[in-house]
């Protein structure tokens, strides 16, 4: 009869410390921070921090700060310089220069479209080229036709 007493009183404590526990468990859950981690570059796997870079380059306009350096690029992202070099080197074969460069003449083209009272000084200061003649050459040397001509080529289409 003592036994029965004393198991029982053992699977109680251990009842009792079971649930307590996940009482615990659960409390701790509900007093997490409210709001989400930003997500950063050394979150990212490498497989796929081009498309984080597109992502956060595009996101963030960062191809509209006029003269931007590889150096100034990768502090925004919060990764190395190296590391920036050698991702976007890999995944497109071009500079950091020449990466930006092509953001910027993508982001043009939209503007092009999608904002056609906009005047080329407006649309070249606005992807971050403060220079008319320098936009100008840029677009040319991509797209093979002046945002003039890019501009009324779409406008026929639409």
């Amino acid at each position: 009869m003592t036994y029965l007493f004393i198991i029982l009183g053992a699977l109680v404590v251990i009842g009792f410390s079971v649930s307590f526990g996940m009482y615990l468990r659960d409390k701790r859950k509900n007093t997490s921070i409210p709001f989400k981690r930003r997500i950063t570059a050394q979150d990212i796997p490498p497989y796929e921090l081009s498309s984080w870079i597109d992502n956060e380059v595009a996101a963030r306009k960062l191809y509209s700060k006029t003269d931007i350096s590889a150096a100034e690029l990768a502090d925004e992202l919060g990764i190395s310089e190296r590391r920036l070099i050698h991702t976007i080197n890999n995944a497109y074969g071009r500079t950091v220069t020449e990466y930006l460069e092509d953001r910027r003449i993508q982001a043009a083209c939209r503007m092009l479209r999608e904002q056609p009272d906009r005047s080329i000084e407006e649309i070249g200061t606005g992807v971050g080229i403060a220079s008319i003649p320098a936009f100008q050459k840029l677009f040319f040397r991509t797209m093979g036709q002046t945002p003039e001509q890019y501009r009324q080529m779409t406008n026929k289409t639409n």
